[in-house]
């Protein structure tokens, strides 16, 4: 299976207040070598059409969302439309709202997300959850995380596992990369480095993550889409999606 790079359109959100400035944005992220994206932190706020038609320009194709909590819950018929215009076939949340992120929170925002899942899938789409750190708070001897994944669908509720996020959160990515095998159609590769006494964010294989076991359980997960991140850092941004691009070209991935 061809690993495919795609770059998480967050990274390079200060470059994309208007369409123009997109288009150009756009232009030098198919020039490093990415052929997909995620459509995450874009500030132009531009219809379906037209993103897409700047995306096709540059022979980028969109492959996962960050669609506000509001948009899956009261503008869901819209959301599906603006997908399928897309050509994207995953709808993704990038966190879960502060007022959920209790013992009695998890549980509910599992039930309300499971049915939204479901109705995503019968229109030809699925649900991506985007982890952070706090998930891995215990609540009665159990990570939220583990309530999300327990408690909706296999089959429509999928995960996309942030790498840095996980071992920020102090669990192991490997393991739960193999944990969500099936569930990972898409999954940010992110470094964490240390730098001045301090934990930071860094390009892929350039911090202290254990990149060759993560290749492993990603490949052996099927993940689908690998998109590369970094919020915030001391590197020029798309310096930094070009140093990622370049170290994971190298180790095989297109």
């Amino acid at each position: 299976m061809t690993k495919i790079l795609g770059a998480q359109m967050y990274t390079l959100r200060d470059y994309t207040n208007t369409a123009e400035e997109l288009d150009a944005t756009l232009k030098k992220v198919r020039e490093i070598g990415y052929t997909t994206i995620q459509a995450s932190g874009i500030k132009a706020a531009l219809p379906a059409e037209e993103l897409k038609a700047i995306a096709d320009s540059h022979g980028l194709k969109i492959v996962l969302t960050h669609v506000p909590y509001s948009k899956f819950v009261d503008e869901l018929d819209s959301l599906i439309k603006d997908h399928h215009t897309l050509g994207c076939g995953i709808a993704g949340l990038g966190g879960l709202p502060t007022e959920f992120r209790n013992a009695d929170g998890y549980p509910v925002f599992a039930r309300k997300f499971s049915a939204i899942a479901d109705e995503l899938g019968k229109n030809g789409l699925k649900f991506s959850y985007h982890n952070h750190h706090f998930e891995f708070e215990k609540f009665n001897g159990k990570f939220g995380m583990d309530i999300l994944v327990e408690e909706t669908n296999p089959e429509t509720f999928m995960f996309t596992l942030d790498t840095y996020w996980l071992q920020y959160g102090g669990v192991d990515p490997v393991n739960w990369i193999r944990k969500l095998a099936g569930r990972v159609d898409a999954i940010h590769f992110k470094d964490l480095a240390i730098a001045d006494d301090k934990q930071i964010m860094s390009e892929v294989m350039e911090g202290n993550l254990n990149w060759p076991e993560i290749f492993k359980a990603s490949e052996e997960a099927k993940v689908k889409w690998y998109l590369i991140e970094r919020d915030a850092g001391p590197t020029e941004a798309f310096d930094s999606l070009a140093i990622s691009y370049n170290n994971l070209k190298k180790e095989g991935f297109a």
